[in-house]
């Protein structure tokens, strides 16, 4: 087996402040750090890797269980409170209320144009039905992230179909439903998509967040 020599701890500090500056500087210019996983993204988009034959692997598996009948999803009750056109909160059985995050969507901000229509959408299809959720996991707020169902419908790709959300490629480059979705709602200039040139809403919190340091 061919052996590669090891870096010296001089190579190894210059590594060290090579990626301590491209993070200061994505920090600077985007108001997060994301190089490791853009670059993590590549390699799951090639097919030929380690990395993205699990990611195909996990999409497959994906695709099967959202197909399976509510009485298999991780969550299941009723939606108590819609915080935006991407946020809810349901009420399970046992009376223990879960808070919601759409995967692979990302919808207009409470106050930014197009917000409220937004959440509005989300309330017309959610309120009075029994919600199932497939959790895909835990975000560092303590909600649950996944995809929700109303009536075996889905609601996270009704959503983008409507025009009242975006695809969050960033976190969900390989949902390619919700990438048809946007691109179908986008040229039909369905909801948000009616004005000339929308906001996507991860730049409008960069943009908050910056307006906010000065």
């Amino acid at each position: 087996m061919k052996r590669f020599p090891a870096l010296s701890a001089r190579n190894l500090v210059r590594v060290a402040l090579v990626l301590l500056g491209l993070s200061l500087y994505q920090l600077a210019t985007d108001g997060e750090v994301n190089w490791h996983r853009q670059a993590l993204d590549k390699l799951a988009g090639e097919r030929n890797t380690g990395l993205g034959q699990a990611v195909e692997s996990l999409e497959t598996a994906g695709a099967a269980r959202e197909g399976q009948s509510p009485e298999h999803f991780d969550l299941t009750g009723r939606v108590v409170r819609i915080a935006d056109g991407d946020t809810l909160s349901l009420l399970d059985a046992s009376n223990t209320q879960h808070k919601i995050r759409f995967f692979g969507i990302d919808a207009p901000e409470s106050d930014q144009p197009h917000g409220d229509r937004s959440r509005e959408a989300l309330a017309a299809m959610v309120s009075g039905k029994r919600l199932g959720v497939v959790v895909i996991e835990e975000d560092d707020y303590g909600r649950k992230v996944g995809t929700v169902y109303a009536d075996d419908r889905n609601v996270n790709l009704a959503l983008v179909e409507q025009g009242h959300a975006w695809w969050y490629q960033y976190y969900a480059r390989q949902e390619h439903a919700l990438e048809a979705a946007e691109r179908e709602a986008r040229s039909a200039r369905r909801g948000l998509w009616a004005a000339t040139d929308p906001t996507p809403p991860w730049d409008w919190r960069r943009q908050q967040r910056l307006r906010n340091a000065r």
